[in-house]
């Protein structure tokens, strides 16, 4: 009896600990304002203020609409679109993990529509205003991107081209859903800092910032999230998708990003089937690239919807 006792308990310990993991990673938080001046004022991104000001003014002055789509699994989830009067195509925005569009998409929102791009700007799933209390790191939210590029051509006109874009999480969301059967118009996908897949990045920062064994923990883990949170850890990977992928990529990383390091993004450009471009860019942390030099982030961005858009279809 004492063994059995002892046995149950250590099973008991385990699963305690698998659920306390998939709650720590998974489970959807609660955010900060960042509306708010002084909350953003006393936030890491404190540095950026007046860029994402910016952006939260432009958005205000041009009226977006409030939209929203039904997720494969039930749940809605809400964007902003902002219409341009002679779009060259639409571009998805995807923020990433924890974070919200104000704080990933923001910036370079103003530029993007002058370069000719109807916006749509989402909330991931478990964030923001759209539901779900699990977000999975692009598991699901892959087919999410789908759908948001499925609601462009409904919206639209099954003519128009669509990008996908994102920023960290949201990046490797919208690489993993290179290979799914988008009925859209799709064009290319721009992504900036993504990680190769949610093991990877989960078993990067256990060591880096933990000083965790992955293997054992990682075991436990996968086992939870398909307890716990309905999905496999290991289904996808933005190297096995654009291995099965011809969607044009443009990917960009920075060279001091201690988050996702630079070579989980020379990894998907190494995988990519099609059209594909990488620029890294020196000094740059996590998700600041755009920032340390915009000129030729820009210059990039505008090559490859040159390079990709329909012929005839040019800068308004």
């Amino acid at each position: 009896m004492t063994v059995l006792i002892l046995a149950g308990t250590v099973i008991l310990a385990v699963l305690a600990l698998g659920l306390g993991m998939f709650l720590f990673i998974f489970f959807r938080r609660r955010q900060p304002d960042y509306s708010q001046p002084a909350v953003l004022a006393a936030s890491r991104w404190a540095d950026f203020a007046a860029p994402i000001q910016t952006g939260a003014q432009f958005l205000a002055d041009h009226h977006p609409r409030s939209v929203e789509i039904e997720s494969f699994d039930g749940l809605t989830l809400r964007g902003q679109l902002v219409e341009h009067p002679q779009p060259r195509g639409v571009l998805i925005l995807l923020h990433g993990y924890r974070s919200c569009p104000r704080i990933d998409v923001y910036a370079s929102m103003p530029r993007y529509y002058q370069m000719g791009f109807t916006l749509l700007i989402c909330d991931q799933r478990a964030h923001g205003a759209s539901q779900g209390r699990i977000l999975t790191m692009g598991i699901k939210e892959r087919y999410d991107a789908a759908r948001w590029a499925e609601f462009a051509a409904n919206t639209f006109g099954r003519e128009i081209p669509v990008y996908l874009g994102g920023i960290s999480m949201g990046a490797t969301t919208v690489l993993m859903a290179a290979e799914l059967p988008i009925k859209a118009n799709l064009r290319g996908i721009v992504a900036d800092c993504g990680f190769t897949s949610p093991r990877a990045i989960i078993a990067y920062l256990m060591r880096r910032q933990y000083h965790l064994p992955p293997r054992p923990l990682l075991a436990l883990l996968r086992l939870s999230c398909r307890l716990f949170g309905g999905f496999d850890l290991d289904a996808s990977s933005t190297v096995q998708s654009l291995s099965r992928s011809h969607v044009p990529v443009l990917l960009f990383h920075g060279t001091d990003d201690h988050f996702v390091p630079k070579e989980m993004s020379e990894a998907a450009y190494a995988a990519a089937q099609g059209d594909k471009t990488l620029l890294e860019f020196p000094g740059a942390g996590h998700g600041l690239s755009y920032i340390v030099d915009g000129q030729r982030y820009l210059a990039a961005l505008e090559d490859f919807f040159a390079r990709t858009l329909p012929t005839g279809r040019t800068a308004p």
